[in-house]
């Protein structure tokens, strides 16, 4: 479930503009960063806003091991299977059997029919994900949102391209004859799609962001970038080397600036609607569209340069 919650703040100058210089991240010449609390950056920003919040159930997996029978059952919510079981014979240690090679097992559609079968099991692991709460501060106006950690800064997010020019709405399908196929929206059977829809664009600002992006002296106006401008932004930032490529074989669908304190990744990450999704809008009703998706600020880790 997602929920809004409208906050007003004093409505400062007309000005949008972050900028990266001299090892610190600034909005409108006043630093901020990542960790910071939120009310802090709000402020800062000083421009109406809101909340939108969403909690991700926890949920509980079981494993059942039946040593002797080289078996193993995984039961949640929703799910229940039998696969097989391999054991190393000097550490005797077990792990599933994964291999194209491995016993195929009956179907059975509960823990009681395994044991009825195999007797009881020998052994279980109870693996369990808590109940999460995601939480993004919304600036409409501007186009830009935060996700919340812990009450800081985890994420800042500018999105030039909207949502909607990336993403088809799901609706539930409805009782009746077959509809025509929609370039506005998906049927679905899966509530969840839905679900997961309308989630991404509660969290998603209302409006594309106009501002300006200042990296190492050089900036990049949004308002003067259009759907097609990918490789303008690239030349007005100056980050066409191959430092800024991403790691692996994605080169030419992003730039990322690696900063050098605090582990702050700057992930620029590009759009292009040539090759036409099934879950996005054709390029007869968005138009042609070569540009920047978003501009995401987070920590990185090792792993994220490999």
């Amino acid at each position: 479930m997602t929920q809004t919650i409208s906050c007003q703040e004093k409505t400062g100058k007309d000005s949008n503009s972050f900028q990266v210089a001299k090892k610190e991240i600034l909005y409108n010449e006043k630093k901020i960063y990542l960790g910071m609390p939120i009310e802090e950056f709000a402020k800062i920003v000083n421009s109406e806003y809101r909340v939108s919040k969403y909690s991700l159930p926890g949920n509980k997996t079981t494993f059942y091991y039946w040593i002797d029978k080289k078996i193993h059952a995984t039961e949640s919510t929703d799910y229940f299977d039998v696969k097989g079981l391999d054991i190393d014979d000097k550490t005797g240690e077990f792990f599933p059997n994964w291999k194209d090679d491995a016993p195929q097992l009956p179907k059975y559609n509960s823990l009681s029919e395994v044991i009825k079968k195999y007797g009881k099991y020998d052994s279980l692991k109870v693996e369990e994900v808590p109940r999460q709460e995601q939480i993004f501060y919304v600036w409409d106006k501007l186009g830009f949102n935060v996700a919340v950690h812990d009450n800081t800064v985890g994420q800042i997010n500018l999105y030039p391209i909207h949502y909607t020019k990336r993403k088809i709405e799901y609706k539930l399908r409805t009782p009746g004859p077959p509809k025509a196929k929609s370039d506005d929206y998906i049927e679905t059977d899966d509530k969840t799609n839905v679900e997961n829809y309308q989630i991404m664009l509660e969290r998603q600002p209302k409006t594309e962001f106009k501002g300006t992006f200042t990296y190492d002296g050089n900036t990049a106006d949004f308002s003067k970038i259009g759907y097609t401008d990918w490789n303008k932004m690239v030349k007005d930032l100056n980050i066409a080397g191959s430092s800024y490529d991403p790691p692996g074989d994605s080169k030419g669908w992003g730039r990322k600036i690696w900063l050098s304190y605090d582990n702050c990744l700057i992930d620029i990450r590009r759009y292009n609607n040539n090759e036409e999704s099934s879950d996005a809008p054709s390029k007869e009703k968005v138009g042609k569209i070569d540009g920047v998706q978003a501009i995401e600020i987070w920590r990185f880790t090792d792993e994220d340069r490999k």
